[in-house]
């Protein structure tokens, strides 16, 4: 009986796709203006529904039908993509994006809100389902820009230095846990640009905390190195140097995250400004001239991370 049931359900189905197929170019398009001026939500995305069936029969012709047809679906499925995103419906967000980049892969408007869409959803819902689909929607935003496709409006953001630095910022949040150095990377690149993101805290102490990852690694190679006393004293300082500069840079990092960290009230704060007198105290064996470093430090250009020479 149930296997009569589903053959019959089938049939039905194929019935109504047929039958849908054979409504003429007018008919449908008749059909889809009528539920458009209903006004309801269900309504309305029958004929959205009717209507990307209309483009795929329909879609090359240039009449204004299609030109109001082709208008309908654009803008209907764009609000419906920024509608979803407002209330956190990631997969309907994704769903309607399929569809915009199936016919402009390089709408950055759509890519760049996916990539917001998505980091809003990772941080409300702590959920990282859609991790990895959020980091390839920031990367393949800054790729578009950088070919010059730049999207109709930055909303929510405030313009394409605004854009690029969230961009970069949600990569470098997202990699902490599995790339240190990706993330480091990242933050240093977001607060290059003139954004809000310059005056957030957190990049600075991922910033040094990468630099601590660095200096591990550096001591470790130059005690093996040194262990015995076989290299040069020119060859000796010149790696001490190095080691040095990789404290001082950590110290920068650190002194930023510790400055914008007490504006912001951060609530890591105090163990970034604890870890910052020893590194200080190590390094100039006082730390009297602390307080006007961090005082001072936003004053100065950050250094970046990858060029340690």
């Amino acid at each position: 009986m149930k296997k009569i049931l589903y053959l019959l359900l089938i049939c039905s189905i194929a019935v109504s796709v047929s039958a849908q197929s054979n409504e003429s170019k007018d008919e449908l398009f008749s059909k889809i203006a009528k539920l458009t001026q209903k006004k309801k939500p269900e309504d309305t995305e029958k004929a959205y529904q009717l209507a990307k069936d209309y483009l795929a029969r329909f879609g090359k012709d240039n009449d204004d039908k299609t030109k109001k047809i082709r208008d309908f679906v654009e803008k209907y499925r764009l609000a419906k993509f920024n509608e979803s995103l407002d209330s956190l419906n990631i997969q309907a967000a994704m769903s309607y994006a399929k569809d915009i980049l199936a016919e402009n892969p390089e709408d950055s408007y759509v890519t760049m809100n996916l990539a917001l869409g998505g980091f809003d959803f990772y941080v409300k819902k702590q959920d990282n389902s859609i991790v990895n689909q959020t980091l390839d929607y920031a990367k393949q935003t800054l790729q578009l820009f950088d070919k010059g496709k730049l999207p109709r409006e930055y909303t929510p953001l405030k313009s394409k230095e605004d854009a690029q630095a969230t961009m970069h910022y949600i990569i470098g949040m997202l990699s902490i846990n599995s790339d240190i150095k990706e993330a480091a990377r990242n933050f240093f690149r977001a607060v290059s640009f003139n954004s809000q993101i310059k005056s957030k805290a957190d990049p600075y102490y991922v910033i040094a905390f990468y630099y601590e990852k660095v200096y591990e690694s550096a001591s470790e190679e130059f005690r093996k190195k040194h262990q015995d006393n076989r290299t040069s004293d020119a060859e000796f300082e010149k790696d001490r140097q190095k080691i040095n500069l990789i404290i001082d840079r950590m110290i920068d990092a650190y002194a930023r995250a510790v400055n914008l960290g007490t504006i912001e009230k951060h609530p890591s704060v105090d163990i970034w400004k604890q870890r910052l007198t020893e590194a200080y105290k190590f390094r100039h064996n006082t730390d009297s001239t602390l307080e006007d470093y961090i005082k001072n430090i936003m004053n100065k250009e950050i250094p970046d991370p990858f060029n340690i020479q």
